[in-house]
């Protein structure tokens, strides 16, 4: 898997109430939103933002919609512009589980870049400030989900330990949880611990984290969004596909491969999954020896990696020609200051400097009549 599974389901929060009514009424409709019509809430979002003398609170609120919805609109160079403006006036000490939030975003916005090292710097900024204070132990959500992407973040650094560890982690804080989306979290993040005991080859405990993650079809319509049933239940199979690989069993793990490829077929396609089936059944063919599919399917898997790639390196380059021209702003900004206080300086001075020659020179014409008098008296 290359991007992670439904993570716009992660973080979801709620502010208190604004000073201006005006304001508070659109931001409390676009925090209702933000779910079912992501695209409305951000418009809503961006309307209260633009508005004049908002107070901290309604900016801090405005910018956390903006950062999740553009998240979960899929557009990440949105979610760094707005997030990085939400962490700028974020506190520490006053605005601490907003700015986790925002920090948990961020870095998973960064790993679908495929940015790992941008992605932990911010995860772990995240972690630190987990220990704080200001944040309660009862946000048992918050803190799940900030290790579930920890774990992510090293499940695609290819380190399945400290991934699991970190897993095992999320889950416990899930479980404290009384938060209705932390059922769905949970089984997130046991599909993905089982991901990462795959790449252990640790069939067995693969197997069991995979039927943990698994939904009651009874009890989906009432407590799971269809589209997060369907796609679960899509990786549960392709990890059990890949676990009959590892066992040796080639065809029974193609069965399976096909079957999802055919149940997906009038799906939304995800690049994650399906190359994930085509990377595996170009394996499996090849451990049958039949060089012909073999052949197929890498170049398939190929081709949609290559596409994906080159879409991630156009956001990335899109990216630094945002955070360059943010950068000539800021620069342009602190000249533009500079100037201003070099003229202020010199205009001060310029102030003193004459005050003082004037000072000058009239103490200089006292002393000539002080003078003039003195040479009259003698």
């Amino acid at each position: 898997m290359k991007r992670f599974i439904l993570i716009t389901m992660l973080f979801f929060g709620f502010f208190g109430s604004a000073n201006e009514p005006a304001v508070d009424v659109i931001l409390t409709k676009a925090q209702k939103l933000m779910l079912q019509n992501p695209m409305e809430a951000f418009r809503l979002a961006k309307t209260a933002f633009d508005k004049k003398n908002l107070s901290h609170e309604q900016k801090l609120q405005s910018l956390f919609i903006l950062t999740n919805t553009s998240n979960m609109l899929q557009k990440p160079l949105d979610v760094i512009k707005y997030g990085n403006k939400a962490l700028d006036i974020a506190d520490d000490n006053c605005d601490a589980i907003t700015k986790v939030k925002i920090l948990g975003i961020l870095g998973n916005t960064y790993q679908s870049l495929q940015l790992n090292e941008k992605t932990r710097v911010y995860l772990d900024q995240a972690e630190a400030l987990l220990s704080s204070p200001k944040i309660s132990d009862t946000l048992s959500m918050v803190k799940g989900n900030i290790f579930y992407l920890k774990a992510m973040n090293y499940f695609y650094s290819l380190d399945s330990g400290i991934a699991i560890s970190y897993f095992n982690k999320a889950i416990n804080q899930y479980l404290q949880s009384k938060n209705p989306l932390a059922e769905i979290n949970i089984k997130m993040a046991y599909l993905n611990k089982g991901f990462s005991l795959i790449q252990q080859k640790q069939t067995k405990l693969a197997l069991e984290n995979l039927n943990l993650a698994s939904i009651n079809m009874i009890e989906a319509s009432n407590r799971y969004p269809p589209q997060f049933v369907e796609l679960q239940q899509s990786f549960i199979e392709l990890g059990k596909a890949k676990i009959l690989a590892l066992e040796n069993k080639p065809d029974l793990s193609n069965v399976i491969l096909f079957e999802i490829l055919k149940q997906r077929k009038n799906q939304v396609a995800r690049d994650d999954i399906e190359n994930d089936i085509y990377a595996l059944l170009s394996k499996n063919f090849l451990q049958q020896k039949d060089i012909k599919n073999h052949h197929y399917y890498e170049s398939v898997y190929k081709k949609r990696v290559a596409e994906s790639n080159l879409a991630s390196a156009k956001l990335v380059n899109q990216l630094i020609l945002q955070e360059a021209a943010n950068s000539a702003l800021e620069k342009q900004s602190i000249n533009k200051n500079y100037i201003l206080l070099i003229i202020f300086t010199a205009t001060f001075f310029t102030i003193i400097i004459v005050f003082m020659l004037i000072k000058t020179v009239r103490k200089e014409q006292i002393r000539r009549v002080l003078r003039k008098e003195a040479t009259r008296n003698i």
